[in-house]
């Protein structure tokens, strides 16, 4: 029950955190709760995924090397992961009318996100102990609120963008939520090939994750800020209307 605790605490406390930051125009609980278990279940079309796309790579490249943890924590993982979370918030929640405002692709982007790490976490954590508890708890499932504020930001836009673009900046919020997440895995995937930690270190190695990490929190709050901006600029709006 310990570690089962700690496997969820960091998915629940980041959900609280980014729904105290939609002031304006909070959204159902009920979809919320739906998009968290929306997210775990986007698990399983990901490790479908994962693994089809994993056995075709081995057939191209050897298991080892910088080629083969590039494609495999880009194409691989990061897409996969990424595409099946954004899946889960474009069919439930952005055709829905309780979508009214962009920070609601940030709101819902994260839920998704929170129920897919909360699940990916419950299994490393039950498997490998309070130490990967206690590393996850501050790299990984933060790391994954990050890609879906990525997403969701330019997903809150699009919403709302009626004219050709807004496939565009659906497909950029995937693509960055993609980039960050590959560089991120890439770094901790490659401390354990042993030719690669000969020339680099395993800890430049961690720290390149550690900082594309840092990156993506510090971006991912500038997003979370200005979209706060509009909220309250349309919620002064109305007010002033009314």
């Amino acid at each position: 029950m310990e570690l089962l605790a700690f496997a969820l605490a960091p998915g629940i406390a980041i959900m609280w955190f980014i729904y105290l930051k939609d002031r304006y125009d909070r959204e159902p609980l009920l979809a919320l709760v739906k998009s968290f278990f929306l997210g775990m279940l986007a698990t399983i079309p990901a490790i479908i995924l994962q693994l089809t796309g994993n056995y075709f790579l081995k057939q191209i490249l050897p298991v080892s090397g910088w080629n083969y943890y590039f494609f495999f924590s880009f194409f691989v993982v990061a897409l996969s992961e990424e595409f099946c979370k954004f899946a889960m918030v474009r069919m439930y929640a952005y055709p829905r009318p309780f979508f009214n405002e962009p920070f609601d692709g940030i709101i819902y982007g994260v839920m998704v996100a929170m129920g897919f790490a909360t699940l990916e976490n419950i299994g490393y954590v039950m498997q490998n102990g309070i130490g990967t508890a206690f590393a996850r708890m501050f790299l990984s499932v933060p790391a994954h609120a990050t890609f879906g504020v990525f997403m969701g930001y330019y997903i809150g836009l699009a919403r709302f963008t009626h004219n050709r673009n807004s496939n565009f900046l659906i497909l950029r919020g995937l693509l960055l939520a993609i980039l960050f997440h590959g560089l991120f895995d890439l770094f901790l995937f490659a401390q354990a090939d042993g030719e690669i930690t000969k020339h680099i270190s395993s800890g430049v190695l961690f720290g390149s994750a550690v900082f594309s990490y840092l990156v993506a929190v510090r971006l991912a709050w500038q997003a979370i800020k200005m979209h706060q901006a509009i909220s309250k600029n349309n919620y002064h709006s109305t007010e002033n209307q009314v």
